[in-house]
């Protein structure tokens, strides 16, 4: 037997009872332990500073810097910087490769020379401390050149002798240096010249010349003296011949050095006759018997001598 179906009233009182119980548990789930839970309120967060007031603080700006790197020699440059008065800064000059060749610090402004290897671009830069933001860059230099060589050049020699003929400049052999004049190089050693010459020592490509190149000189075109003719050979003067004595009678006069002929010519002295005997021959056998000769007792010595030799000899021999 099935159950009468309820009033529609009676359906409407079920859904207000449902909807009650469900409401009543919602208001009795906040609280825990007997005490109600606190809403969530978000704090709220101090409002940022306005940085468009009239009173509003702004930010420090970065001093003033200016930084120029110059080339002075071949290995050395120059680099100059500029800030603000009593601000510290830091310099670094770097090649192509960011391989740091120089660094320092300065207040103010700064002039230095730096050394610099040959060979590469090199640039100069400014931060406010070692690492920390650039604030200024110097344009690059260019060091690829080598180094020149320094040379000296020496003082080219003159030859001015009497007339023009032999007139010449002495040129010294100098390595990497030329000698000109008027734009003629000149060759080592003796080159002609005449009148004011002006001669300009020019380094050649590699070298650096330091010290005099430049030397003037004035060639005289005096003539030359005539050389003098050497003097005639003096002529012998005759002998000289006195007076004679007058012959004595009977007795032919003494032949004169004038009268006797002679191939040696009339200055020759005649030649003493032989039988003086202050000038006898040593091979004369009377001039060795009148000089020094052996007397009659060392002839008599020697015989005897000699005739005892011969006496012990044939008694020794005749057995």
């Amino acid at each position: 037997m099935s159950r009468p179906a309820l009033p529609i009233a009676r359906r409407w009182a079920v859904v207000v009872l449902l909807l009650g119980a469900f409401t009543l548990m919602l208001a009795v789930s906040p609280v825990q332990n007997g005490t109600p839970a606190e809403a969530s309120i978000p704090e709220a967060k101090p409002a940022a500073p306005s940085t468009s007031g009239p009173g509003a603080p702004t930010a420090a700006a970065p001093p003033s810097a200016a930084v120029n790197l110059a080339r002075t020699a071949c290995d050395t440059a120059r680099v100059t910087a500029q800030t603000d008065q009593g601000v510290t800064l830091a310099y670094r000059i770097t090649d192509e490769a960011g391989n740091v060749a120089s660094t320092g610090t300065f207040t103010g402004s700064l002039d230095r020379t730096v050394w610099l290897s040959t060979g590469h671009d090199y640039t100069a830069t400014l931060t406010a401390q070692a690492g920390g933001p650039q604030l200024a860059s110097s344009a690059p230099v260019d060091l690829h050149p080598t180094c020149p060589v320094t040379v000296t050049a020496d003082a080219p020699g003159f030859s001015d002798p009497c007339g023009t003929e032999r007139d010449a400049v002495v040129v010294p052999r100098i390595i990497g240096v030329e000698y000109r004049v008027g734009g003629t190089v000149l060759v080592p050693g003796a080159n002609a010249a005449t009148g004011v010459v002006t001669v300009e020592a020019v380094a050649r490509p590699g070298y650096l010349l330091v010290g005099s190149s430049t030397w003037t000189h004035g060639f005289t075109a005096d003539p030359c003296l005539a050389a003098p003719e050497p003097p005639a050979p003096a002529q012998p003067l005759p002998a000289a011949v006195g007076p004679s004595a007058a012959p004595s009678p009977g007795v032919p006069p003494p032949e004169s050095a004038a009268q006797v002929p002679s191939s040696a010519g009339p200055s020759r002295a005649a030649a003493p006759e032989r039988d003086d005997p202050a000038v006898r021959s040593p091979s004369d056998p009377a001039a060795q018997a009148s000089v020094g000769g052996p007397g009659p007792l060392a002839w008599g010595i020697m015989i005897a001598v000699a005739v005892a030799g011969g006496i012990v000899f044939w008694l020794k021999t005749r057995h």
